[in-house]
């Protein structure tokens, strides 16, 4: 109750890219990675969390940070 306050629609962002992830849906994984730390941003921006609530998700959004460098579907391609 008074830790953070719980930001649903960022924990949705998280759950779609582990989900997306673990079914190989590369491309969706990606882009819902990065509107994830967009809305974030926009929600550090506007004051609308707090310093305590941005460094959760923060930390929440890096433990996918090395997944999801070079993360596209050339990684699996080996040749035509």
């Amino acid at each position: 109750m008074f830790g953070r306050r719980k930001i649903t629609e960022l924990d949705k962002l998280l759950e779609s890219v582990q989900m997306n992830s673990s079914n190989n849906y590369k491309d969706a994984a990606k882009a819902d990675y990065e509107l994830f730390w967009k809305r974030l941003e926009e929600l550090r921006e506007s004051g609308k969390i707090s310093e305590k609530t941005y460094l959760f998700y923060e930390r929440e959004g890096n433990k996918w940070q090395g997944k999801m460098k070079n993360y596209h579907h050339q990684n699996n391609v080996r040749g035509f």
